[in-house]
Order: C-alpha cells, then sequence, then structure tokens
C-alpha cells in the first residue's frame, strides 16, 4: 500500500499551527486513494538520538578511515529510517522555527537519512530519491520566509532533500500572528492552507 510519510516536530502538542496543516494536508493526501495510508513519527514526543558518530554520514565503504564505528543499534535506526523514506510515495514536514532554525528534533532525522554513497550526490548519479515530492511546512510568529529557498527553516530542506538528494521540495510558511508592521511578510493560516491542499492535489 502507497503511504505519505508525515513527520511533525512542533513541542506545541495542543495548539500548533504545523501540526494542525501537517494533519489536514494528510487527511487530503490519504482521501485519494483507497489504496493510501499515513505513516507518522511525531518526532517530539518520539525524538531520535543525535547522530553518535559521523561515519553514518557516509555508506560504510566510504566512511573516513578515523571515524567511530557505529553501534549496530544506531546502524539499524539509520536503515530503518532510509527505508522509510525510500518508501514513502510522498513526504509531509512540519517544521515550526524556534530560535531562527528548524527544531533540533526534526535536524536529527535530516542528519540520519542523508548519507553520501546512498541517496547523494548527484553528481556521481546517486539519486535513488529523484522527484519523490516533499511539502514543508513552517509556521512562526514572525514575518519572514518571504523566499522559501533561503528562509531560515526551510533553506536547508530545499538544499539537502532537494538539492543534494534530487527530491522534490515544495516549501510553505505560515504565520500565527498579525504582522509587526504594515507591509510586513505575512501569511495566514487560511491562505497557507488553501496553497497546501491545492499543492497536495497536483
Amino acid at each position: 500500500m502507497a503511504y505519505l510519510l508525515q513527520l511533525d516536530s512542533s513541542a506545541n502538542l495542543n495548539s500548533s499551527a504545523s501540526r494542525r496543516l501537517t494533519a489536514e494536508a494528510a487527511e487530503r493526501w490519504v482521501s485519494g486513494g483507497a489504496d493510501r495510508e499515513i505513516r507518522r513519527r511525531d518526532l517530539h514526543t518520539d525524538p531520535l538520538p543525535h547522530l553518535p558518530t559521523n561515519a553514518l554520514h557516509f555508506i560504510a565503504s566510504r566512511r573516513p578511515a578515523d571515524s567511530a564505528a557505529p553501534a549496530p543499534e544506531a546502524q539499524r535506526l539509520q536503515d530503518e529510517l532510509l527505508d522509510e523514506l525510500a518508501g514513502a510515495e510522498a513526504v509531509l514536514i512540519g517544521s515550526p522555527m524556534y530560535n531562527f532554525s528548524m527544531p533540533s528534533t526534526l535536524k536529527a532525522w535530516l542528519d540520519y537519512v542523508h548519507v553520501i554513497g546512498a541517496n547523494s550526490p548527484v553528481a556521481e548519479g546517486i539519486d535513488p530519491l529523484r522527484s519523490k515530492p516533499v511539502t514543508v511546512i513552517s509556521a512562526r510568529s514572525t514575518p519572514t520566509g518571504e523566499d522559501p529557498q533561503t528562509d531560515f527553516v526551510l533553506g536547508p530542506f530545499f538544499a539537502i532533500l532537494g538539492g543534494f538528494m534530487s527530491m522534490d521540495v515544495q516549501g510553505f510558511v505560515v504565520h500565527t500572528e498579525p504582522p509587526a508592521a504594515p507591509g510586513d511578510f505575512h501569511r495566514p493560516y487560511d491562505v497557507v492552507r488553501d496553497e497546501v491542499l491545492a499543492s497536495i492535489d497536483r
């Protein structure tokens, strides 16, 4: 059965805009066919350990000679995450902005799944995830994020998942408070919701 990989990372478990949007988008995606399901990871309530050794940034044959060998359980976790990502029909990520960055729990996931020799570099023809659709939704109160590809939170997804791993990344910013001053870049929830759902339907 085809599945959507849904990743949530907000520490706000009660009124998170990113959680609300990923939930609505996931339901829209799964409604597109009887053969669809959602596989969800809540990286806040069930966080991944931080990467224990730089060796896991590479497949075994390309690891630096002086890197510490990963423990078997760390390798098993990485293999599980890589298989889960590879098998997904699409990926949906909720990434609120914390201190002008993504949550560290989500960064840990990125560190595990970007593996040199397994899914990059594109220049060597290593791109098994090419064109896999990824939707990233970032919520914040402040009026930042006019250019998604250079946004503090969204930029790394375009660079890592898009540039290094050849995935088809779309990024959306939603603001949870009114603009601070006239002319501020501001994307209210309802507008972003409509855009996200339209992108899921494409």
